[in-house]
């Protein structure tokens, strides 16, 4: 049996290989709706295309989960990577509906495969006295990725033209994919690799995936009942945060201060306006994830999600009635620190309930909960608005949250008994 490598030898090129394969997918939020005749897509196929990478993630997570706890790390986390620099160029290269899709499926797999084994791994690397900070430094470099992938792919196309800004963003992964073949190690114990024989290991695809992916995360699920709480807390987080808050905020200002925001003595347009107030929300994210899952390592999981929860309804609370530019600027600080709080703890706890061997298993299905909560949010809130206004979108946010905190009793007393 080996040893875990050191948590900073594995953090360091596992967070900049995680950070920069973000770019072109969050480059393609910012400007794909401003490309239709360079890619030759309508606008209704945008919501297809910015949606269908979480659509197929939804399934994937959990076998990949099972894959990573089989096959180890490094290998598969490669492979997301290199499928990642192949997805992003074709964003720049292929013209059409369905070529286009098909690199955005591409791009779904990758981002399945590099974020389940960048959580494995840092289960690897952490016990239960220090997995909050490591998964908060994690997040950290996750969030990095969220706000300086749209302001420099933003900028590229500006300069470049989309094209060749989707091959340069391409070429910054490939520096990622560089950063972990040469420095990322395997973490996982060499006791719990590929724990079946070989024979077993070359069973029929289709009856190894109706056995492993569904039955072994099912089963992981009914024995630790608070892995479902743990899920349906990061279902909450992501629906509200990554789901509607995402893909409201510049309507929000659109709607309260018309073409023009102000700010002190700045002045902006609201699509600038709402870049910045989504900069602000992931780089604050990031920052407070460490901290708060170090004070989730000395005085709790559950305690710590807490005060996520309630951080998020003052926040949502804000977000529904405000009417100066400043009231929004907090509230939307307000749901950063609740979402960096509560990235970095739901993390670590899964990590310290998901039995040795099963953590890969454990973070898909985790991974799952969050997808399915960040493709409802746009969908449902882009409904509502049809027929409701703004302000009770976010309302329902903050009675979401309330309900976490129903979740958080549950869990506790599952995890007591």
């Amino acid at each position: 049996m080996t040893q875990s490598p050191a948590p900073a030898r594995v953090l360091v090129p596992l967070g900049i290989a995680v950070c920069l394969s973000l770019f072109g997918d969050l480059t393609l939020y910012a400007v794909l709706v401003t490309q239709l005749d360079t890619v030759g897509l309508s606008l209704g196929a945008v919501g297809v295309m910015l949606g269908v990478n979480r659509l197929v993630r939804i399934p994937g997570n959990p076998l990949a989960g099972v894959l990573f706890d089989r096959w180890g790390r490094r290998s598969m986390f490669i492979s997301g990577m290199v499928l990642g620099v192949v997805s992003t160029a074709s964003y720049g290269l292929v013209r059409g509906f369905w070529p286009f899709l098909a690199g955005r499926l591409g791009w779904g797999v990758a981002w399945t495969l590099i974020n389940v084994g960048g959580m494995a791994m840092v289960l690897d690397i952490s016990t239960k006295a220090d997995r909050g900070r490591w998964m908060g430094v994690y997040n950290m470099w996750v969030q990095a990725g969220l706000a300086l992938g749209p302001l420099m792919g933003g900028f590229l196309v500006d300069v470049v033209g989309f094209r060749l800004a989707m091959l340069i963003c391409a070429g910054i992964t490939a520096v990622g994919l560089a950063v972990a073949l040469t420095m990322l190690p395997e973490t996982m114990r060499s006791s719990n690799l590929g724990q079946v024989s070989t024979p077993t290991r070359e069973l029929d695809l289709r009856r190894y995936l109706r056995r492993d992916r569904l039955g072994q995360v099912v089963a992981l699920l009914r024995s630790k009942r608070s892995l479902i709480a743990a899920s349906c807390l990061f279902l909450i987080t992501m629906f509200a945060g990554d789901g509607i808050v995402l893909s409201t905020v510049s309507l929000l200002l659109q709607q309260r201060f018309a073409e023009r925001v102000v700010l002190g003595s700045l002045a902006l347009g609201v699509a600038s306006a709402g870049g910045l107030l989504l900069g602000l929300r992931s780089m604050l994210a990031g920052a407070v994830g460490p901290l708060a899952g170090h004070l989730s390592d000395a005085h709790g999981r559950w305690p710590m999600i807490t005060v996520s929860l309630i951080l998020g309804m003052a926040g949502f609370g804000l977000l529904a009635y405000a009417t100066s530019m400043w009231l929004v600027v907090l509230g939307v600080v307000l749901g950063a620190v609740s979402g960096g709080t509560a990235l970095a703890t739901l993390a670590a706890l899964v990590g310290d309930l998901a039995p040795s061997g099963r953590q890969g298993a454990a973070m898909g299905a985790y991974a799952t909960a969050g997808d399915v909560g960040s493709m409802a949010g746009p969908f449902l809130a882009f409904t509502l608005i049809t027929v409701v206004d703004l302000k009770w979108v976010y309302l329902l946010c903050s009675v979401t949250f309330l309900a976490g905190l129903g979740l958080v009793g549950w869990g506790r007393r599952r995890r007591q008994r």
